[in-house]
């Protein structure tokens, strides 16, 4: 008898822990709305007087392209046909209700009918990250990274570096020049991109990128059939490089390697920004900041690639800075054709809105 009563005191305490958790598990709302918007004004007041057991989450989407992209995911995963979406939206477990009225004529039983329900979540984000064609990234990349720019200012580095007789403190600045321009354009590919999805401006961007990169591409082939003809070449202008030039032969240490590759940035920007801002317009459109973020570490890294690779030719002795300067010089021309031919392909497959 002690123990069946014992049982049945443990199977009550059991069953009181549960309906407290459930009691205590709040209900996820998600509101998408814009500022100025007068039917969404109508809602909010609603909803922020809504119970403690609710969990709000607001989205305004007119001057934060984030947000829009997160209600044009929840609008495909719901199935909501292209003239019936707008704001005011309200999304609660596996319901939603756009427009002010049925928002105020529904919420409450949506409440009681979604108690303790989960933040509505999409898969659709993944989804768009497969649809950026990974080619495209990786073609843009390629570009950037044999342009002959970067490889000019390492090559200068580590033939000033050389000169101590000290291959593995070479190794090492040239190493750490590398990974400062890498740690360089990524923060300026992540504050240029949040750039354009505050401003709103990613939109118009995205179409005049496809332009941006037929041009940079009709450039270098220019580069390669007439070099310098115009007054110019897809190179560090050449009134920079004395300074450039000086401020490298200043260079002692793989700290100071390190610190003057931020500042070598500024001097290549000119040279090897404009496949950076294609892919930069690309990702604001088409994806999130946490979406983007792999793809900017993954161009980066294909950017950077030919560094490392020269610098561990000319340490483990396979080249020296001369025979990769004169190779650099040779084949100068051809880089500028490759070039010209991926950037010229990504702006009409762009341009075409194939991606």
């Amino acid at each position: 008898m002690n123990k069946k009563i014992t049982f049945t005191i443990i199977l009550l305490i059991l069953l009181l822990s549960v309906n407290s958790v459930l009691a205590e598990q709040k209900t996820c709302v998600y509101f998408f709305h814009g500022d100025g918007c007068q039917h969404c004004a109508k809602v909010e007041p609603m909803l922020d007087s809504l119970n403690a057991n609710v969990e709000l989450h607001k989205f305004e989407i007119y001057s934060n392209r984030t947000n829009l992209l997160l209600l044009n995911q929840y609008y495909d995963k719901y199935n909501i046909s292209e003239n019936q979406r707008g704001i005011p939206a309200l999304f609660i477990g596996e319901n939603y209700y756009l427009g002010d009225a049925p928002i105020l004529n529904n919420i409450d039983q949506a409440i009681i009918e979604n108690q303790g329900a989960n933040c509505p979540t999409t898969d659709l984000q993944k989804k768009e990250l497969t649809q950026l064609s990974l080619l495209t990234i990786i073609g843009a990349a390629i570009v950037d990274s044999i342009n002959p720019c970067a490889i000019a200012v390492l090559l200068i580095l580590l033939g000033t570096l050389l000169a101590t007789k000290d291959k593995k403190r070479t190794m090492r600045a040239g190493l750490a020049f590398t990974l400062s321009i890498y740690i360089s354009y990524f923060l300026f590919g992540i504050g240029l991109f949040s750039a354009l999805q505050i401003t709103g401006i990613s939109y118009w961007f995205y179409k005049i990128i496809g332009i941006l990169a037929i041009i940079i591409g009709l450039a270098n082939i220019k580069d390669y059939i007439w070099y310098g003809a115009g007054g110019f070449v897809m190179e560090i202008p050449r009134s920079w490089r004395p300074a450039l030039k000086n401020l490298l032969s200043k260079v002692t240490s793989p700290l100071g390697a390190f610190i003057i590759g931020f500042v070598v940035c500024l001097f290549e920007l000119p040279c090897t920004g404009g496949p950076y801002l294609v892919i930069l317009g690309l990702l604001a459109e088409k994806t999130t900041l946490l979406s983007a973020i792999p793809s900017l570490l993954l161009y980066n890294l294909v950017f950077v690639l030919p560094l490392l690779i020269i610098t561990f030719a000319i340490y483990f002795g396979y080249s020296n800075v001369s025979k990769a300067t004169e190779w650099k010089d040779k084949n100068l021309r051809i880089l500028h054709l490759v070039a010209g031919i991926i950037m010229l392909a990504l702006g009409i497959i762009i341009t075409l809105g194939l991606i």
